[in-house]
C-alpha cells in the first residue's frame, strides 16, 4: 500500500491542494488502484515558502506540486512503488 498525504494547510490550500486531491482521486479510480493507495490530508509540513503544494508519498516529501505537474509526479513516484509492491507479493 502506498500512502499519499497532501497538505491542506492554509498556504497549500491557496496553491491548489484541493485540485490535486481531486486529480489524485480521479487517477486512483481511473487506474483501479483503490486497494493499493491510501489518500490522506495533512496539515502544515513546514514547506510553506516553497512554490506549490507539499505532498508526501510514503516518506518522501515533495514540494512544488501543482495541478499541472501532479500527474507526472504520480506516474514517477507512486506507480513504481505500486509495481514494486506487486512484485514483492508474487
Amino acid at each position: 500500500m502506498v500512502t499519499i498525504s497532501i497538505c491542506v494547510g492554509s498556504s497549500c490550500h491557496l496553491k491548489g491542494a484541493y485540485d490535486i486531491i481531486h486529480q489524485c482521486e480521479r487517477l486512483i479510480e481511473e487506474l483501479g488502484l483503490k486497494s493499493q493507495v491510501e489518500l490522506r490530508g495533512t496539515f502544515c509540513l513546514g514547506r510553506c515558502t516553497e512554490d506549490g503544494v507539499t505532498v508526501v508519498v510514503d516518506d518522501e516529501v515533495l514540494s512544488g506540486v501543482s495541478p499541472e505537474n501532479f500527474r507526472g509526479i504520480f506516474e514517477s513516484k507512486v506507480l513504481p512503488r505500486i509495481q514494486e509492491g506487486s512484485r514483492e507479493r508474487h
